[in-house]
C-alpha cells in the first residue's frame, strides 16, 4: 500500500513541477533540475525493489517487462513520470 502512496505521489509531484514551470513559479534550471530528480529517484526505487537482480536485468525488468511490478498503480505512475519529465525537458531545450 506504501508503494502505490508514493508511486501516486510521484505522479503528482512531477506534474505540480510541470504546472509550475508552465505558469512561470519555476525557472527553467530549477524545474529541469526537480524532473531530473524526480525520474532518478524513482528509476533508483524500482531498481532498489529488484535487488536480487543484476543491474541491466533489473533495467530491462523495469522497461520490457511490465508484470513485474508490484501493482499496476507503480507501472502507470512510472510511466507518467517518464513521459512528463520528457515534456518538460523538450520544453526547457526548446525554451518554451
Amino acid at each position: 500500500m506504501f508503494d502505490r502512496i508514493a508511486s501516486v505521489l510521484t505522479a503528482v509531484l512531477m506534474g505540480a513541477v510541470l504546472v509550475m514551470f508552465e505558469t512561470g513559479q519555476i525557472a527553467p534550471r530549477d524545474a529541469f533540475f526537480i524532473g531530473f530528480a524526480v525520474v532518478i529517484i524513482f528509476t533508483g526505487q524500482l531498481v532498489i525493489a529488484r535487488q536480487d537482480m543484476g543491474l541491466v536485468a533489473a533495467l530491462r525488468s523495469i522497461v520490457m517487462q511490465p508484470v513485474s511490478y508490484r501493482s499496476r498503480t507503480t507501472l502507470v505512475s512510472y510511466a507518467l513520470c517518464l513521459v512528463l519529465g520528457f515534456v518538460l525537458t523538450a520544453q526547457v531545450i526548446s525554451g518554451a
